[in-house]
């Protein structure tokens, strides 16, 4: 009986061990479950509350979400990401009189973060931010937004090309005159008066980008022209370059792209006669074409390749013209008769006729940014210099009949976007931001390359009872 009695106790004690050891590791593992589960909780928590800390200005002007690693200091850096990550991390875990989940049972604390796989908006040029820019587009507007840019577009790169042609045939004319001129006088008696020529083509001088404006806005005085220091500004200054995008997500290269980034340009940036307010230069869009560092220069850039498109045109029309260059030829002959030099006709009725399209395209301009279409062929019926308009041409720029065409100011724009190289596009674009973003309040140093779109993280927790993991999470606008 004793001995049987020996045994239920060995028994209990045995049965009350495996309990003991079934209810600790049960207790072992629920902890750890907790730990875990609250960990991850907590980073993802973390990690939504940084995310929403993207910088207003950018949305509200720009429609991007980024988080603005300066948080309104001096210098982005994604150490300020971090620490705010882990400040919301342990917000999180601080839940004292939340009952069985209080910090008392998981006693957690998230000691370490670590950030790589950081992309900002100006990575390898601008790809992070084109990319965001190609998905807030066709969020906003649909897939087929690129349709209208890309069936609109005019092939201004083959006008500008032509322009030097033209320009060598006008100087070869010019030259030829000249030169049989300058041997009429060489032949002459040293007493004898020189041979001198009146010809209305003399009277229409070179083109120059200060021409050019002149031509687009006569004596205007009362535009605001606004300058910036370009060293201060992304496209310009050297900058920090992150990881750019991940390999699952598409670069928005290629014509398409393109063309929806464009549509993006002129729904948020300025241009002349629809300048945006708080910007801090005026024509925007070309600045973006022609990278100067103020306002003047840009618009004098943008009317000089106006001009040379609208020369062309002009010039193409004029050599088929069979009436014009009968004109033309009238004036050639008189004053080559006048001098008794036949052989000067054919090269003065060139003259003439480059003068003519010269002073057309000049009243092109002004009609232009004053607010009119142009015709992309010219005709009888919408040309708009007599040829007695070459002498004084300048006082004549605005007596013109409006045509109506196919052609705006912002088809000229989009067609000048299309040139360009699209990662010199995008970083100036960078420019523009960064120099609005920085007259707002509180962003005084606001910087493309310390926008972040999207990371990795890593954070060690720990626990004061000995226990701790890492989490690892990729988060993204996207």
């Amino acid at each position: 009986m004793e001995k049987r009695s020996g045994y239920i106790t060995v028994y209990l004690a045995l049965t009350l061990g495996i309990l003991i050891s079934l209810i600790t590791t049960m207790l072992y593992g629920i902890r750890v479950h907790t730990i875990r589960f609250e960990t991850e909780c907590s980073m993802d928590m973390g990690l939504d509350s940084i995310f929403a800390e993207y910088n207003r200005e950018m949305l509200s002007r720009y429609g991007l979400l980024f988080i603005d690693s300066s948080y309104g200091g001096s210098v982005p850096s994604a150490d300020y990401t971090k620490s705010q990550l882990l400040y919301y991390m342990n917000l999180n875990f601080d839940h004292k009189g939340a009952g069985v989940f209080s910090k008392d049972l998981t006693g957690l604390n998230a000691d370490n973060a670590f950030l790589e796989g950081v992309s900002y908006a100006s990575d390898n040029s601008g790809e992070v931010l084109r990319y965001q820019i190609v998905q807030y587009i066709k969020s906003k507007y649909g897939v087929g937004v690129a349709d209208d840019m890309l069936n609109n577009m005019v092939d201004m790169d083959s006008l500008l090309g032509k322009y030097d042609s033209y320009a060598r045939q006008r100087e070869e004319a010019e030259e030829k005159v000249r030169s049989i001129v300058d041997d009429a006088n060489s032949k002459k008696d040293k007493d004898d008066d020189p041979v001198t020529i009146s010809n209305p083509a003399d009277s229409v001088d070179k083109l120059s980008s200060s021409n050019a404006l002149y031509f687009a806005l006569g004596d205007k005085t009362n535009l605001n022209m606004n300058a910036i220091n370009l060293n201060s500004y992304i496209s310009k200054r050297g900058y920090t370059n992150g990881a750019g995008l991940r390999s699952t997500q598409t670069k928005a290269d290629g014509l398409v792209s393109k063309a929806i980034i464009e549509k993006y340009i002129f729904n948020k940036c300025g241009y002349y006669d629809h300048e945006r307010a708080g910007s801090a230069l005026n024509y925007q869009i070309e600045y973006i074409i022609k990278g100067q560092d103020s306002d003047l220069k840009n618009l004098e850039k943008i009317a000089e390749d106006i001009f040379k498109t609208r020369y062309v045109i002009n010039m193409a029309y004029l050599m088929t013209d069979t009436a014009k260059q009968a004109e033309a030829e009238v004036i050639a002959t008189i004053a080559a008769c006048l001098l008794l030099l036949p052989e000067l006709i054919d090269a003065i009725k060139l003259t003439i006729l480059f003068a003519w399209g010269y002073v057309e395209s000049a009243k092109d301009l002004r009609m232009l940014f004053a607010g009119n279409n142009l015709p992309i062929v010219k005709n009888s019926g919408n040309w708009n210099t007599p040829l007695y308009q070459l002498i004084g041409y300048r006082r004549y720029l605005d007596d013109y009949k409006v045509a109506g065409g196919e052609l705006s100011y912002e088809t000229y724009l989009a067609g000048f976007l299309a040139l360009e190289n699209t990662d010199k596009m995008t970083m100036r674009l960078c420019d523009i931001m960064e120099m609005d973003i920085r007259q707002t309040p509180g962003n005084g140093n606001f910087m493309m390359d310390g926008q972040i779109y999207q990371l990795t993280a890593e954070v060690n927790v720990s626990s004061k009872y000995g226990y701790g993991c890492n989490i690892r999470r990729f988060y993204t606008y996207e």
